[in-house]
């Protein structure tokens, strides 16, 4: 397993490197493996390489009760997920160098998403699995999220 992840808890986005669209896709495909199952699956993200963070506070002390954080050595974007097990979200946040990297992120899905809400979020079902991606962040700190929900069987 690697090592863990240290964090502070200042703004995530603003202490990131900015990812690549390599980095964001291999990472939003280890999301779908983490979720595929119905089941939050962490032994998923740590046999891929992922690392749960340590949240420090400003004097340096762990910080028990902070977000589910994942990191990979190898890769900008960082992993937050809403739980250890059962169902939930497995989410992406990834700074980008500008908005454009968004607008190319969605190109690769080949026209095929439905149309941005007003915030610019973007909802469908990949896989079985209820997705959302958004462009976040600002202007000078373009940044990009995806959801990867839990699959769920369709009635």
């Amino acid at each position: 397993m690697a090592a863990a992840i240290a964090l502070p808890l200042a703004p995530a986005a603003a202490q990131m490197r900015e990812a690549t669209l390599p980095e964001i896709f291999e990472t939003y495909n280890d999301c779908f493996a983490a979720t595929r199952t119905g089941d939050m699956s962490v032994a998923s993200l740590e046999e891929l390489g992922w690392s749960r963070a340590t949240l420090q506070s400003d004097d340096g002390q762990a910080v028990e009760d902070g977000p589910i954080i994942y990191g990979h050595a190898e890769r900008a974007p960082i992993i937050i997920l809403s739980a250890l097990e059962g169902e939930g979200v497995c989410m992406v946040n990834a700074r980008i160098d500008s908005f454009d990297v968004f607008e190319e992120f969605k190109k690769a899905f080949g026209g095929k998403l439905p149309q941005a809400d007003e915030n610019g979020a973007i909802f469908f079902v990949a896989e079985g699995q209820p997705v959302q991606i958004a462009p976040t962040g600002s202007r000078e700190a373009p940044a990009l999220r995806l959801a990867v929900f839990t699959a769920r069987e369709s009635n």
